[in-house]
């Protein structure tokens, strides 16, 4: 019975470590029913079919031993780079140093520079209340998990699996439970390109609350289940709404076409070429089991992960460390995360990492994908579609665009503009951000352990993106002339 009370008290904390903005669920009917009948109307695409393995809990009478048989992800210090000058060192610390030292409520920030094997890492502050954050202390990178993800559709695209224009109905023809899907709500005929950019029209499943804390009661979870939670009409196609349906269905594809999970396609296809370490969940999270309500997470990961900090009113009061305050223990905590972040957000990493990733990603010297492809990316946003980070109404900011899950931002001042691409992340007592620029090549991570959802010094951008911006700045002023 108490496992149960404590699960309880779990769902409804649910709303508090969801990743992302939330959209408005569409209440416009549908065009039309759609009755399955696909198979006898298209030609199966031809595919070795996998349905996504489900992350299990064990029948409360298991006995388990919680933490022995866990193997860590080491996440090892950087080296092996060329440093800056120092002075370009020294002034990217006091950057950071005169931004986070005026946030009131906050835990520790990692910060990484990256351009063509120069870094520069840096931390700041407190992981948890008896470690500090260090340079290769992972973090949840979240939503910049979605970058990794166009990365490996376009990738799959150019190696011919499927096509951009291909419709819903055509490339999942072959998945196992193709017949389980709700054709009734959802719109068959939105293709790749509409999924990748957010304009599907498509409802978002989140907005089913009480279908997602039923869901997470179950022993088993799949993609499908979450697809299942879909409420309300599909919208007309065209119409962007950042929701993560979009990639539920991306990364069933991705799996689907390919015959292995989106963490083997990631580290076969990214991790291990690039040398990049991450975690990838649901897959290489916590599995569920009878002790996990209170299984502390030990050698979930080598240095532990940072715990995450925001309002813990619900359990204490103020603002602190949630999993201190919570009645569950951090392996329950990325469990329950893991288990609906699939294919969205659920990457672990250092920002060193994602700043390498950055700029393999998006620089012409980048080996993370063909040139075509970084074309493709950079040249699909759009100032029609306005993520929701973006979409306030602040003096003298330029709202970002958005494209192949890649968010096209530009920073400015009186003396200096600069165009970045990247995504930022957060959510869940975590935040990120990621931004690559091409005219100085340079890449920025940036991570914190707690929600920043207020302006930092630079009164038009949040915390993070003002350290981004004057990094960018002081690097055009004074990076050394080759």
């Amino acid at each position: 019975m108490r496992f149960i009370y404590l699960l309880l008290i779990l769902l409804l904390a649910l709303p508090l470590i969801s990743c992302g903005n939330t959209p408005e669920i569409f209440s416009t009917p549908s065009s039309k029913n759609l009755t399955v009948g696909f198979e006898k109307q298209l030609e199966r695409p031809k595919v070795k079919s996998i349905p996504t393995k489900p992350i299990r809990m064990t029948p409360l009478t298991s006995e388990i031993k919680v933490t022995d048989s866990r193997n860590p992800t080491i996440f090892p210090p950087p080296s092996g780079d060329r440093e800056f000058p120092l002075n370009l060192q020294e002034e990217f610390k006091n950057i950071v140093d005169a931004e986070f030292s005026v946030i009131s409520e906050k835990a520790g920030i990692s910060v990484a520079v990256y351009t063509d094997g120069i870094l520069w890492t840096y931390s700041s502050g407190k992981a948890s209340e008896s470690i500090g954050m260090t340079t290769n202390t992972p973090l949840m990178i979240s939503s910049t998990s979605k970058t990794f993800l166009s990365a490996l559709i376009l990738t799959q695209i150019e190696n011919g699996l499927y096509e951009l224009n291909d419709t819903l109905d055509f490339v999942l023809l072959g998945h196992p439970d193709f017949s389980s899907l709700p054709w009734d709500k959802i719109n068959p005929q939105v293709t790749i390109h509409e999924l990748m950019t957010m304009s599907s029209g498509l409802p978002d499943y989140n907005e089913n609350m009480q279908g997602k804390s039923d869901l997470t009661k179950k022993p088993e979870l799949t993609p499908i289940d979450l697809i299942n939670l879909i409420q309300s009409q599909h919208n007309e196609q065209g119409t962007f709404k950042y929701n993560d349906t979009n990639v539920v269905f991306l990364g069933m594809i991705a799996e689907l076409h390919s015959g292995q999970t989106l963490a083997e396609l990631y580290r076969q296809t990214f991790f291990e070429p690039l040398s990049i370490t991450a975690i990838t969940l649901p897959e290489e999270g916590i599995e569920w089991h009878s002790k996990i309500i209170k299984d502390s997470g030990v050698n979930f990961s080598l240095p532990a992960m940072a715990m995450p900090y925001m309002d813990i009113s619900r359990w204490s009061s103020g603002f602190g460390n949630m999993i201190d305050a919570a009645p569950f223990g951090f392996a329950y905590y990325i469990g329950a995360i893991g288990r609906t972040r699939f294919a969205c957000c659920g990457i672990v990493s250092t920002p060193e990492n994602i700043a390498r990733w950055a700029y393999h990603l998006y620089s012409t010297d980048g080996l993370a994908i063909s040139e075509s492809i970084r074309t493709q990316l950079k040249s699909s946003t759009s100032p029609t579609r306005i993520p929701p980070w973006s979409s306030s109404k602040v003096p003298d900011r330029i709202p970002a665009e958005y494209g192949y899950l890649v968010s096209k931002k530009i920073f400015h001042d009186k003396k200096s503009i600069t165009t970045t691409y990247g995504h930022p992340g957060g959510g869940g007592g975590y935040s990120g951000w990621m931004h690559y620029s091409p005219e100085l090549d340079l890449a920025v991570s940036i991570m914190t352990n707690s929600e920043m959802k207020f302006l930092g010094t630079c009164r038009t951008e949040g915390p993070g993106n003002c350290i981004a911006m004057a990094i960018f700045k002081i690097y055009k002023e004074k990076r050394p002339s080759n």
